[in-house]
């Protein structure tokens, strides 16, 4: 019995490194083919971090929440949402801003601002839908969905028109964009999706067999699970000197967590607010969002007093939410 636990402790930790070392390599190779994209496109990296890199490393939140959605789990496929705003706002951007301040260009300006409006209106739809009805309703989660299409569509847009204006100086400069370069982003998000999955699935199991608390390991490993592509992606980002990049992803990311994950939860299975959404989860996630982009955009760059803000409110989050 005893050589059985050892066996499984040690699957466990290898399919744990596993999940890790895929999360690295992913991330990599991701990031290199999301500005060799925004070369060829000539688009800002932001603006890339804000879509392509941050729909790949949102598939986890994605899929997890619309599982739990269809099993009848609302409140979990609401937990992973919001704690995954939570750890990527908090954790992941406090933690690159600690490394690095970003210095922001006129053009990646634009582009926090316009996430900034999208966080915010999403925002305001989960607050009154807590004032309302109490929760989210299939009401919500369409507003939600075609806040989305809109947030996409946006973004596009602002692609097109940056596109259009670079057209005529760097015409003979352009370089060729195929089908490859769609695959390999794709099959790297795919890469991405297995490693965060390991991970998520073993970690749980891994510290079960040493005696971790239940509530320690759904604010940890579930949370930060599913936002390890975000984090690794930005990180990695961060090291190539891809700042924008990197802020653009997280950014980008807890818009999707708002409106596509929580949307489409919704959508599937109306989501009743427990009493600490509207007491813990959304004040906190105001005050995060605020400290991201409120100085960012009135200062043109982000910095390290914004990191200890932000790593901070994360860690008072979680000794509350703990005790």
């Amino acid at each position: 019995m005893e050589h059985r636990k050892i066996m499984a402790v040690a699957y466990y930790i290898f399919m744990f490194v596993l999940g890790f070392v895929l999360l690295i390599c992913g991330s990599s190779l991701f990031v290199d083919s999301a500005v060799s994209l925004a070369n060829k496109l000539h688009l800002p990296e932001v603006l890339i971090g804000a879509t392509i890199v941050s729909i790949g490393t949102t598939l986890p939140e994605s899929l997890f929440s619309t599982m739990a959605s269809v099993h009848g789990l609302p409140d979990m496929a609401l937990g992973n949402a919001l704690g995954s705003i939570l750890c990527n706002t908090g954790f992941i951007a406090g933690f690159m801003l600690m490394l690095r301040p970003i210095h922001l260009e006129k053009k990646a300006l634009g582009n926090i601002m316009s996430g900034a409006f999208f966080l915010g209106a999403a925002f305001v739809v989960y607050l009154t839908g807590g004032m309302t009805v109490g929760g989210l309703s299939r009401v919500s989660g369409i507003i939600l969905l075609l806040m989305c299409l809109l947030y996409i569509g946006s973004t596009v847009r602002n692609a097109v028109i940056q596109e259009e204006q670079e057209r005529t100086a760097q015409s003979e400069e352009r370089q060729s964009f195929g089908a490859s370069d769609v695959l390999r982003i794709v099959l790297e998000a795919v890469v991405l999706y297995i490693g965060a999955s390991f991970l998520v699935e073993f970690g749980p199991k891994l510290a079960r067999s040493f005696g971790v608390p239940e509530v320690i390991i759904s604010l940890t490993f579930v949370a930060l699970g599913t936002s390890l592509p975000e984090f690794v992606t930005s990180l990695v980002a961060l090291k190539k000197k891809h700042s924008a990049l990197s802020l653009g992803n997280i950014i980008g990311a807890d818009i999707l967590n708002f409106v596509l994950v929580g949307g489409l939860s919704a959508v599937i299975c109306p989501i009743p607010y427990l009493d600490s959404v509207m007491g813990m989860e959304l004040p906190f996630i105001f005050f995060l969002l605020f400290v991201l982009c409120f100085p960012s955009i009135v200062r043109q760059k982000a910095g390290r007093i914004q990191g200890c803000l932000l790593l901070g409110g994360y860690v008072i989050y979680l000794i509350l939410t703990i005790s």
